[in-house]
């Protein structure tokens, strides 16, 4: 027996559709008020947020050797 039924998920896949441009306004709406903000405090803010971007891009892209990198044939 599924632990969710078919018309569950799919409910859940319709309520995502219908909701996502309501979900793209809020998000647009977000980002203007990030952008008024920077712009209202002065280029030390936009250099703040570019460089707390800039640390969010590397941390994302550093890579780890996997685990077993160590361990020998």
């Amino acid at each position: 027996m599924d632990s969710v039924p078919t018309w569950a998920g799919w409910s859940l896949i319709a309520a995502g559709v219908l909701l996502s441009p309501v979900l793209a306004f809020l998000l647009a709406i977000a980002v203007e008020i990030l952008v008024v903000s920077v712009v209202e405090a002065g280029a030390p803010a936009f250099a703040l947020v570019g460089a707390a971007g800039g640390l969010f891009v590397l941390h994302k892209l550093r890579r780890r050797p996997p685990d077993d990198a160590t361990t020998e044939c």
